[in-house]
């Protein structure tokens, strides 16, 4: 039987740490108050995954993953009345099958985003964490949530929230995933420091501590895409982005259309995301979205996104296509109907978490395509969390009186640090 990394507040709280300590991903927080006891995050643990299946070999159900520790054990959902979702990265979503003999109501960021973003989970062992008979009205929007306050941050993911929450022996912040500077201006701090509760305890997240990256930042990110369009003539460029990192791609798309570009969707399933995103993010000035439905099936009604044919799309003078990650057949279609030449074309690839193993080999299998059709590729990684240097700030924001460090791999690192700065 798995145990749980425990901490007490107090005589009557425990925060039972189930995924994520000393290792990033797989987040899993139970806060028992007495008899009360709330989740924060039932994530997947993609080291225990990638340990046992890949490949070849993928798991038939989802008490396989259980049994290699890789979602949390059905003992962790005992006496939990409510489950809070930060944002929807699988590592911190996890399964959405949760034992039936528990009954809890499980709070995710937005409802609407997610109904569109679990259309991308009908393939493959994913599909295990979302069954097709599992009723998507039974999750409720943190909006209505009961115990637990949820804060906006901005994150890789959109949308994205910590969670505070006043226990009998003092108030805990559970910061899921964040970052302090964004793209789209959530003002993750100024967010912090407006909670009226006094911060005891913080769960805090420290991703890039010890990491080997450079930090990118927005405007890094900007003067790159400027540099780069600033002496590109071609009428075509290719941009692709995960489908819930919103706040990196209208950065882009920005951009993009400074230097003229129309921004055109090929994939439908995409396109259905991002305008339940826009409704969600209600930005007073929007670009104009077109698809060409290339892939993703028959379009549905659009309330920021114009539906267009091959002829419109080309009439259209310079132009970005929003195409998915795994970019290569919309590629190859959209060279082939419209009579594209590719050769000396750029592909800008906006990468928001590092790439797992995994990742690594789909990105060499994509980087072989994009050079056989004379493509040239740009990878942009504009991180989805704070920095080390940024901690300090973070803390004198919050002014939590503890730290519990998780969803990192220098958990002594943090915990010195906030000794040092407190």
């Amino acid at each position: 039987m798995r145990k749980p990394k425990v901490f007490e507040l107090g005589n009557n709280v425990k925060i039972e740490v189930w995924g994520g300590f000393n290792t990033i991903g797989g987040n899993c927080i139970v806060i028992r108050d007495r008899d009360e006891g709330i989740m924060f995050d039932q994530g997947l643990c993609f080291s225990k995954f990638k340990k046992f299946y890949g490949g070849a070999i993928q798991p038939e159900i989802v008490e396989d993953l259980r049994e290699i520790g890789a979602i949390p054990p059905r003992e962790v959902y005992e006496g939990i009345s409510e489950i809070y979702i930060s944002h929807f990265h699988i590592d911190h979503l996890g399964s959405l099958a949760i034992p039936f003999e528990y009954d809890v109501d499980l709070f995710i960021p937005s409802t609407s985003v997610f109904e569109r973003l679990s259309r991308f989970w009908t393939l493959g062992w994913k599909e295990l964490l979302l069954p097709s008979d599992f009723d998507l009205t039974d999750l409720k929007d943190v909006s209505k949530a009961k115990r637990a306050k949820p804060i906006q941050v901005s994150h890789s993911a959109y949308p994205s929230y910590s969670y505070i929450i006043e226990t009998s022996e003092g108030n805990i912040l559970y910061t899921g995933d964040f970052r302090v500077e964004s793209p789209l201006k959530i003002n993750t701090l100024e967010n912090f420091s407006n909670i009226e509760e006094r911060v005891d305890v913080v769960i805090i997240e420290g991703t890039n501590f010890l990491r080997r990256q450079t930090p990118l930042t927005s405007s890094d990110a900007v003067r790159i895409l400027e540099r780069v369009l600033g002496k590109y003539e071609r009428k075509y460029i290719f941009l692709s982005a995960h489908p819930i990192d919103m706040e990196s791609f209208l950065l882009a798309i920005r951009v993009l259309q400074k230097h003229d570009f129309v921004p055109v969707l090929t994939h439908t399933k995409y396109a259905e995301l991002l305008d339940a995103q826009l409704r969600l993010l209600k930005l007073e000035e929007l670009p104009k979205f077109y698809l060409l439905p290339l892939k993703g099936g028959p379009p549905a009604s659009f309330h920021f996104i114009e539906i267009a044919k091959k002829d419109e799309v080309l009439s259209m003078g310079k132009i970005a296509f929003l195409t998915s990650l795994t970019t290569v057949n919309e590629l190859k279609m959209l060279i082939e109907i419209c009579n594209i030449d590719p050769i000396g074309l750029i592909q800008i690839t906006l990468i928001g978490e590092p790439l797992d193993e995994e990742g690594w080999i789909l990105e060499k299998r994509l980087a072989n395509w994009l050079r056989k059709l004379g493509i040239t590729p740009f990878r942009i990684h504009l991180s989805g969390h704070y920095q080390p240097y940024e901690f300090k700030e973070i803390l004198r924001t919050i002014k939590p009186k503890r730290v519990i460090p998780i969803h990192t791999r220098a958990p002594e690192i943090v915990i010195s640090l906030f000794e040092k700065f407190k």
